[in-house]
């Protein structure tokens, strides 16, 4: 949750599906070549690694909610899939943005379930979840779709860059993987992902800082591990997607916090 906040992310990326009720002021949503002017009751939706940013309209604060469902848990529950191969199938969503009251109330309820004084029933929120989804997310039959040739050859680098974050992979080594000059990879997959692939795999190594980072691992040990030349890189790009700097998200943990 995040109140009456000014802070400005730069286009970024989660792992996870997130949905985020927007309670006062008012924002632009960013996502691929699409703007959208966000302003009180709505809600915004994100599959996982839909590079985008949400940031406040002519620096005024605003405040909203976000809610980061596993996605490996999304898929088991709508369109299980064999063990091993989860890249090889997606989820489309209805639309990225809804100023229907019905969408607000209903992801409210779920932030009421979560935020219970006494305790908090895990099957009634999952059961929130799934209805949510179900009804306000996904399309109506929503199943799989059986990916083109190049939807292939991109999901194939875009998996080779996510097992790969840490290495210092080069454009020419991505292109083989599809066949396709290192320009058309630029171009094709800024085109599907919202990032060029070396954004993309900035974001990964920042993804996977966050986990480390709540585990308590140290600055200069993350910033190694994960292929940064060195902690300052390491924390000036954590600082421009995320709005906060390492050290700071790490003592955040444990308590609310916003994101973009």
């Amino acid at each position: 949750m995040s109140t009456h906040s000014r802070d400005c992310y730069e286009t970024h990326t989660h792992d996870e599906y997130a949905f985020g009720a927007i309670d006062a002021g008012q924002a632009v949503y960013s996502h691929g070549g699409h703007c959208t002017a966000l302003k009180p009751g709505m809600t915004v939706m994100m599959e996982p690694k839909l590079a985008h940013a949400c940031n406040p309209d002519a620096q005024q604060p605003w405040s909203y909610r976000m809610l980061f469902v596993d996605a490996a848990w999304v898929h088991r529950s709508f369109v299980p899939f064999p063990p091993g191969q989860p890249h090889a199938q997606r989820l489309n969503l209805s639309g990225r943005s809804s100023d229907a009251p019905a969408v607000y109330r209903a992801l409210n309820r779920i932030a009421d379930a979560l935020c219970k004084e006494d305790s908090t029933d895990p099957l009634e929120v999952d059961e929130l979840v799934l209805n949510f989804i179900a009804r306000h997310v996904l399309p109506p039959r929503e199943g799989l779709t059986a990916p083109s040739a190049d939807e292939q050859a991109l999901q194939a680098v875009h998996m080779l860059i996510c097992a790969q974050a840490e290495t210092h992979l080069s454009l020419e080594q991505l292109a083989q993987t599809c066949a396709w000059s290192e320009y058309q990879l630029i171009r094709k997959f800024k085109q599907a992902f919202g990032q060029t692939p070396h954004a993309f795999q900035i974001d990964q190594r920042l993804n996977r800082a966050k986990k480390l980072l709540k585990q308590g691992a140290g600055l200069s040990d993350v910033a190694q591990q994960l292929g940064f030349a060195d902690q300052a890189h390491f924390q000036r790009h954590f600082k421009k997607r995320h709005a906060v700097t390492p050290k700071n998200y790490r003592g955040s943990m444990g308590r609310d916090s916003g994101a973009g």
